[in-house]
């Protein structure tokens, strides 16, 4: 089967949904307490750690949106979008919000950008995964030094995933080049914008349409926030809900003896490799969900270079629970799962070459740094006592950081800018 006839509207997908469904029954129904204790840890991840770092900035992005500011820093970011990944400016937003929140809060934000017809398909597409990244604070802060016990190892991971990321769509650029992309309707915004307003300061025409978005938005403080508080909350429901499922789905199948199963062909095959069966316990889980696939990947007894590239694959992955959720945030619009899944195959093998190659250096490097903000309670593992509250106090310093991030690529597209008009003045 191709990978192109595997979409939501495919005879394969109703059919793999529904193979899925009747193992999930069967399982609750033959293993019920392993189930239930399965959903419980599914379920603690989730509100511990996904449900008070993604809210807020869910929540921000709807309302950014209809308040017109999205729409304002695309036209500031173009200058920088454009000559870097050849992206409308309004792909920074997307970047920024996938950057600082984490997977997959960038699907979000892209697939809204594609119904709101801001970017071609091709552009979402490439865009999609640009902003597929884990967030520094699940990286540094529950990895690094929650789950290793080691934050010089987490910054290392951290470097080598975006950097791979960044590397991932430069090389699949030539990929998506010739594609079958739908070029885009122009909006009245843009159907009116005469020729003399792109002569005009860069500040001046991203405030003209950041007034321009609101007025065609038309929704009122109040229905905004209603929206942005409702659609958040349904958003992190069905990520949540993806996550028990798959929580459920990885103790059942520990219960049943697959991963035993597994492991004893492994270890005929290679005789040395070091306890096979969390090994293989280890790379099911981080195939199948993210964040307990971190955090069982960190446990084997492995080289710690090993041990980071592993992890460093499995959050460029970022496990079939999140690909279903990236489908589902991408439901509505015509960007296309094939290009997502093959971004992340490139990304997780890139990322775990990387690692291997950057070791030694970055760990020299990093070797004995501390940033200050991993002093906070939040960097205790979310096995041994992360609380939703202690997640809810970096809240404030995440959104910090964005405004930072944002601030930094608004003054390099104004620096990219100047650079091009004085190129066209000659």
């Amino acid at each position: 089967m191709r990978i192109g006839m595997f979409h939501a509207r495919s005879r394969e997908y109703t059919v793999t949904l529904a193979m899925l469904t009747a193992i999930l029954v069967l399982s609750i129904l033959f293993f019920p307490e392993r189930a239930f204790q399965s959903s419980l840890g599914g379920l603690t991840i989730w509100w511990t750690i996904v449900f008070p770092s993604m809210l807020p900035f869910l929540m921000l992005s709807e309302m950014m949106s209809g308040f017109g500011a999205v729409r304002g820093l695309g036209t500031m970011l173009e200058p920088l979008m454009r000559f870097m990944f050849r992206l409308p400016g309004h792909g920074g937003w997307a970047i920024a919000i996938g950057a600082v929140t984490g997977m997959p809060a960038g699907a979000e934000a892209a697939g809204k950008l594609r119904r709101e017809n801001l970017v071609s398909r091709e552009e979402g597409e490439r865009l999609l995964a640009l902003s597929h990244v884990a967030s520094p604070f699940f990286i540094l802060t529950v990895i690094g030094a929650g789950f290793l016990h080691n934050v010089a190892t987490g910054v290392v991971i951290a470097i080598v995933h975006y950097v791979s990321a960044i590397g991932t769509v430069l090389l699949l650029r030539f990929f998506w080049r010739g594609t079958d992309s739908a070029t885009l309707a122009p909006t009245p915004l843009l159907a009116n914008r005469k020729a003399k307003d792109a002569r005009k300061p860069i500040i001046v025409r991203a405030l003209s349409d950041m007034h321009h978005a609101r007025l065609e938005d038309g929704r009122s403080f109040g229905k905004l926030l209603g929206d942005s508080v409702s659609g958040a909350i349904q958003s992190l429901m069905m990520i949540g809900g993806t996550m028990i499922v798959f929580s459920v789905m990885l103790g059942v199948m520990d219960t049943v003896g697959i991963a035993r199963l597994l492991s004893e062909a492994v270890a005929m095959a290679v005789p040395n490799m070091p306890s096979p069966v969390e090994s293989i316990k280890s790379g099911l889980s981080g195939l199948l969900e993210v964040h307990v696939g971190t955090y069982l990947l960190g446990q084997p007894r492995l080289p710690a270079s090993v041990t980071a590239a592993l992890i460093g694959a499995a959050l460029a992955w970022s496990g079939l629970a999140v690909h279903l959720q990236v489908q589902t945030a991408i439901r509505h619009t015509d960007l296309r799962y094939r290009y997502f899944l093959l971004s992340r195959i490139v990304h997780a093998g890139l990322s775990f070459v990387l690692t291997l190659l950057l070791w030694r250096p970055l760990t020299g490097w990093f070797h004995g740094s501390l940033p200050s903000f991993l002093s906070d309670p939040a960097s205790r593992s979310p096995h041994n006592g992360l609380t939703s509250w202690s997640v809810w106090t970096v809240v404030p310093h995440r959104l910090i950081e964005l405004a930072v991030l944002l601030a930094i690529a608004i003054g390099l597209s104004l620096i990219v800018s100047v650079f091009l008009r004085l190129g066209k003045a000659k």
